[in-house]
């Protein structure tokens, strides 16, 4: 039998019948695919950003500008070759413009969209939009204001327990913000606050985190504004005191180095008891001390009186809580000691904390004598060297000065000097 001979598929090309079936077939492929792509058909493109082109408005009328509290979108349905509305880059190629012709003032306005192409040529046509906007812009001018920040909460029942004081409450972040947005806005907002909730039943201080709302005489919050922070969130400290009835102490400044732990004169203080709002971690105080501190420059023989306003004086780590006290006196009795008056002279003054490249020099004092108070033993036995006038430059922000307070010091521990000295110096 004789071995049939193997057929290549390449020996099919030369074989006629094949090459009509193949040329028929690869002609029919190719007239589908060229009739599917040049095919006319609708495409929709989704997303679309809407522009909203202002530069007319602005320049005619003086900076007005829309504020939008949101980005729009459309949807896009264009007609065309298919190759060419379904391609990638057709939607970079499509602009939708918001028409602001309308806006001739401030305003709400309505906006009409239309589309086109960036394209000089486009070979597709545009079909519809959707969706229409509906809503109205505004139109305003830009303003910002700065406004300090209130603290505003409320508690669902009694703020604190009995025997406990609710203190001011204060926002810790920051104290003010600049409130922007268009004109009209912002000529609304009547302040800023911090506003939160809280279940209250507190015998203890803490913070609560709360909303920054801009609102109007009304207290209605004002919409379409905005803050120059990222976070409309801050932190609200709510102080808390334990209510307590405690003794009123003073303390000395300038004290004579002797005297220093170990005061020698009595005083008192009038009212010597008070209702205070003891800071929740100085729960066991034993008194309250005036913030003011009695100068010993002040105290002359005999007995000496300062009164101290509530209003102009704060207390260390408390607040008073009685509305009747308006004042405290305290009465200095400065016994066992004399007091004896010295005339000074350039030699007494000794410069400190001037300048480089300043010159100061001593030109004249502004009193005749000063005293010097102490018991009799050491002011009998002090003479003037031992006395000296300090001229501290550094104190004063402007080195033109001519005129400066000169407090003096004196060498002995026990004694101090009564009143305030003034010198003049010519300065270059």
């Amino acid at each position: 039998m004789m071995e049939r001979k193997k057929q290549r598929i390449s020996d099919l090309f030369y074989d006629n019948r094949f090459l009509l079936v193949f040329s028929v077939l690869f002609a029919l492929i190719a007239w589908l695919i060229v009739a599917t792509e040049f095919a006319e058909t609708q495409n929709t493109i989704s997303n679309v950003p809407v522009q909203i082109n202002y530069s007319n408005v602005n320049n005619n009328l003086g900076g007005l500008q829309p504020f939008l509290d949101k980005e729009y979108t459309v949807d896009v349905t264009i007609s065309g070759k298919r190759y060419i509305v379904e391609s990638d880059e057709i939607k970079d190629d499509i602009l939708v413009i918001a028409d602001t012709s309308l806006v001739n003032s401030v305003g709400e306005f309505p906006l009409t969209l239309s589309v086109t192409s960036k394209s000089v040529r486009p070979e597709y046509e545009f079909v519809s939009i959707s969706p229409q906007i509906t809503d109205k812009i505004t139109f305003d001018y830009f303003k910002e204001e700065e406004f300090k920040i209130e603290p505003e909460i409320t508690f669902s029942r009694d703020s604190v327990r009995d025997g406990y004081h609710l203190g001011d409450i204060i926002v810790s972040d920051l104290s003010s913000v600049k409130v922007s947005g268009p004109e009209s806005s912002v000529k609304k907002v009547s302040k800023v606050v911090a506003r939160a909730e809280h279940d209250g039943d507190l015998r203890k201080s803490t913070s609560v985190e709360a909303s920054l709302l801009a609102v109007d005489k009304n207290n209605v919050v004002v919409q379409g504004v905005s803050f120059n922070r990222n976070s409309t969130k801050v932190n609200v400290k709510i102080p808390v005191y334990s209510i307590q009835t405690l003794p009123v102490v003073c303390s000395f400044s300038n004290i004579p180095s002797e005297y220093i732990g170990n005061i020698p004169f009595e005083y008192t203080i009038s009212p010597s008891f008070a209702t205070f709002g003891v800071f929740d971690e100085d729960t066991e105080k034993e008194s309250v001390e005036l913030a003011t501190k009695i100068d010993f420059t002040k105290l002359n023989v005999g007995e000496n009186k300062f009164t101290f306003s509530v209003n102009a004086n704060e207390f260390s780590g408390a607040v008073l809580l009685d509305e009747d006290i308006t004042e405290f006196v305290v009465t200095v009795k400065v016994n066992d000691v004399i007091s004896k008056n010295f005339i000074a002279s350039s030699e007494n003054i000794r410069l400190e904390n001037l300048p480089n490249g300043v010159s100061a020099e001593f030109s004249d004092f502004q009193f005749s004598e000063l005293t010097v108070i102490g018991p009799e033993d050491n002011v009998s036995q002090m003479q003037n060297e031992n006395i000296i006038l300090i001229a501290d430059f550094g104190a004063y922000d402007e080195i033109e000065t001519e005129t400066l307070i000169v407090p003096v010091r004196v060498s002995d521990g026990y004694c101090w000097s009564f009143g305030e000295y003034y010198a003049v110096f010519n300065i270059a």
